[in-house]
């Protein structure tokens, strides 16, 4: 008898364990969150904080909590940057933070690397990707420690900031699912026909009546040679024209690719954007970085007949042509800014520079920071960049990396068209940074990072 009472116990035990409350509604769900919000907001008010504060957390602790939310909300703060400005979204977001005018846009890079953690948190990579990963590590962590001896921690920190976001938002893509990517690829496309939409305006308004207007913010209405430079809705025209060449050479090199061609109607629409918006800014390093690479990838890749090798020549010579023809049409044809690029790194070059450098972010960007604590130094050439922060003896033993792996990607297109994407960007990048910092312009690295995550996808299915 007692062990059928202690059964009977057991199945009763079993069976109230086996209950399982259930999940709340979605509508009850929605609405405890609003009034947990709405809690928030009273408190905001009562302590006299921000009352948005409360609702602009919410929304990016569902960025960092979704993939594909945060990359979007990355691509659209950085690809149109002036446009929320002139709408006030900028100054809205600053509200929350004490009046941070940078809030939105350091909001943005924060979501990216918060992503890239927990990606990387779940990564198990191969050998040969872990001792590369581990170098690449060793490398950051020198610069860095040399970066805080030379100019302190906030600047270097900056300086990391801009030169891991576009590995950052790689590691993101990389991780995401093909339709996320066709998502994302689609938003980039209609933010490219925005910017084009607005550049016409701007170029047919002229920066006299921009200016009446109040839309001189920054850098935005900027003369080049003589020349005005739309800038679109990113922050000025470089940016414009990078992003633009970003977007085009990422979607022509997917044309070498056979399978891979688009065919969405939203890309096709994002690289007609594209061309307008590269012509109207008249941004030669955005050309440089298109051309160069869609050229080097039709004569190098090896996985194209002798026919279709023929047209992928034509067809890059007939991009140099209207590439050429469309800076012609607005007057871009002045080289004053190319020789002052070259005094300027004539100058720099010429100075003392340490043996080891100066470290992560002691040149470009990160000098021109609100925590700088020394001069500016912007070189207009990334490769200039790299051997003033990693000195002479680093910066060699990357160029060495960096073709070790041109020609590992130029063997690979034989048998993986994907790589002819890979090989289009390594050698479109390199052809930029002659002339800009082409790596710290964080709206280009976003798109090139989702035409690599695509061609990497297409590595991946059969």
């Amino acid at each position: 008898m007692k062990g059928s009472y202690e059964g009977t116990a057991m199945s009763g035990l079993t069976d109230r364990l086996r209950v399982r409350r259930p999940w709340p509604s979605p509508g009850r769900l929605l609405a405890g969150v609003a009034g947990l919000l709405a809690v928030a907001v009273v408190v905001c008010l009562v302590v006299g904080a921000s009352p948005v504060l409360p609702l602009i957390v919410a929304f990016l602790l569902i960025c960092c909590a979704r993939p594909a939310v945060g990359l979007g909300f990355a691509l659209v703060a950085t690809c149109t940057s002036l446009g929320l400005w002139a709408i006030g979204a900028q100054a809205l977001v600053a509200s929350a933070f004490g009046g941070r005018s940078y809030a939105l846009n350091l909001s943005a890079v924060a979501v990216v690397f918060v992503l890239a953690l927990r990606t990387a948190a779940g990564w198990r990579p191969h050998r040969r990707a872990g001792l590369a990963l581990a170098a690449g590590g060793l490398l950051v962590l020198f610069g860095a420690v040399v970066g805080i001896a030379h100019h302190g921690v906030p600047q270097t920190l900056v300086g990391l900031r801009i030169i891991l976001l576009p590995l950052a938002a790689l590691t993101v893509v990389a991780a995401v699912g093909v339709p996320e990517i066709k998502r994302l690829m689609a938003l980039l496309s209609w933010l490219m026909v925005a910017n084009a939409v607005a550049a016409i305006f701007e170029f047919a308004a002229g920066p006299a009546r921009l200016r009446a207007w109040g839309l001189d913010h920054d850098r935005a209405i900027r003369y080049i040679d003589g020349h005005f430079r739309a800038p679109g809705l990113t922050a000025f025209n470089a940016e414009l024209g990078l992003l633009a060449g970003a977007y085009l050479l990422g979607y022509l090199a997917l044309w070498l690719t056979g399978d891979g061609r688009p065919r969405a109607a939203a890309w096709h629409a994002g690289a007609g954007a594209a061309a307008i918006c590269l012509a109207l800014s008249t941004s030669r390093s955005g050309a440089v970085l298109v051309a160069a690479g869609i050229v080097a990838a039709a004569v190098l890749n090896r996985g194209l007949g002798g026919r279709a090798r023929r047209r992928a020549l034509l067809f890059g010579g007939g991009l140099l042509a209207l590439l050429i023809a469309g800076f012609a049409a607005v007057g871009a044809t002045g080289i004053d800014s190319l020789y002052q690029r070259l005094d300027v790194w004539k100058s720099l070059l010429n100075g003392h520079v340490p043996g080891y450098g100066v470290g992560i972010g002691g040149a470009g960007a990160a000098t021109n920071s609100r925590v700088a604590t020394g001069p500016q130094v912007f070189v207009d050439n990334y490769f200039v960049s790299l051997a003033l922060q990693f000195g002479p003896v680093l910066f060699v033993a990357l160029i060495a990396a960096f073709l070790v792996g041109l020609w590992w990607l130029w063997r690979g297109t034989a048998e993986r068209p994907a790589f002819v994407v890979f090989l289009a960007v390594a050698i479109g990048l390199a052809g930029a940074f002659l002339l800009i910092e082409a790596w710290e312009y964080a709206s280009a690295m976003l798109a090139l990072a989702l035409f690599v995550g695509s061609a990497i996808r297409a590595l991946r299915e059969p």
